[in-house]
């Protein structure tokens, strides 16, 4: 049978080797397949059969990737209304592909980055979709957990960050920065010490906090959109690779960054303000979210030094590139009143 590449991670693929992952789970007869154009890393394949419409995903990152992607995804469907991709069903045999796979079911709805273009959606539509983002990331953080941390495929179980949560998160943030400057010289000294005193700043603006689902990559691409009662809400949530259970504010970060990054500021705060209580202190807001914001960009900063697939002037350093994203105007935020923003 005709092997056909649906992304370079996965390789070759036969529609007897997708039937077979159907039977594994008794999904009917397979009646075709596609390549998800969307995705860095091209771990998943749209599959049809006589049961449905259903995601394959395959050749996992790392040992735990799906059997994380499970948890979050099991609890995500009892302990809130984020739409999810449930049953996520797990085959951890080898022996049709050469490695684990997953199949669950695709969700309906339009991926931002079908069309991420200005023209794609009226003005009005732009600033409702940033509200349902914004509502939806709240609503999945209805999912609490005793303590802080990460899944443990050792146990099986979600172990606490060491010694805490904030220490590990910023740690981390500083870690990437000083990889990032073994590569080249974008990260100078001083902007490491300029990052190290704003970490500094945003971890003395830290309150007591419930922890919650930290997804750590909530941006358009990993979500579908769709027409609920007449509006635009998020018809579906998935890559749930790093998710865990942190500081809430912390997801706010991509998002933020990537409606900054095209322009529209306007639609960073509509999403912020959406997502906001309206018993948020917003001084306080304001002053933690350098701690974020640099998280989310030493992450991507350190990938585009090592990799070199950097989008912006390759002359910036560090601070240049990275400062019109760690900004807030405490004026602009409104918590609750998305629409006056």
């Amino acid at each position: 049978m005709t092997a056909r590449t649906y992304s370079r991670r996965l390789g070759e693929i036969t529609d007897e080797q997708f039937q077979r992952a159907l039977d594994a789970f008794d999904l009917g007869r397979l009646v075709g397949a596609e390549p998800v154009g969307q995705g860095l890393f091209g771990q998943n394949v749209f599959l049809t059969s006589t049961r449905g419409q259903f995601v394959l995903r395959g050749k996992p990152h790392y040992p735990w990737q799906f059997p994380n992607e499970r948890l979050f995804v099991d609890l995500l469907h009892a302990h809130t209304r984020v739409p999810v991709p449930h049953p996520y069903l797990l085959c951890d045999d080898r022996s049709i592909f050469g490695w684990e796979f997953v199949l669950m079911p695709r969700l309906p709805g339009r991926n931002l980055s079908d069309d991420p273009s200005e023209d794609a959606f009226p003005e009005d539509e732009r600033r409702e979709i940033a509200v349902a983002q914004g509502r939806t990331l709240a609503e999945a953080q209805r999912l609490t957990h005793p303590y802080c941390g990460r899944f443990d495929l050792a146990t099986n179980a979600i172990l606490p960050h060491e010694p805490d949560w904030a220490t590990w998160f910023a740690r981390g943030t500083l870690a990437h920065l000083e990889r990032a400057a073994t590569y080249n010289a974008k990260t100078p000294p001083g902007d490491l010490a300029w990052a190290r005193d704003l970490v500094a700043g945003a971890l003395a603006a830290l309150d007591p906090f419930t922890p919650t689902f930290s997804m750590q990559d909530y941006k358009p691409t990993n979500m579908v959109i769709g027409r609920v009662e007449g509006r635009w809400q998020v018809t579906g949530l998935f890559d749930l690779m790093e998710a865990g259970f942190g500081h809430p504010e912390a997801d706010l970060a991509r998002m933020w960054a990537v409606y900054v990054e095209c322009g529209r500021g306007d639609l960073a705060y509509t999403f912020l303000n959406a997502y906001l209580p309206e018993t948020a202190r917003v001084d306080r807001v304001v002053r933690r979210w350098p701690l974020f914001a640099l998280r989310e960009r030493s992450l991507v900063w350190e990938y585009v030094q090592r990799t070199g697939n950097g989008w912006w002037d390759e002359r910036w350093t560090f601070r240049e590139w990275a400062e019109r994203y760690l900004l807030i105007d405490g004026e602009r935020v409104r918590p609750g009143r998305a629409e006056d923003a």
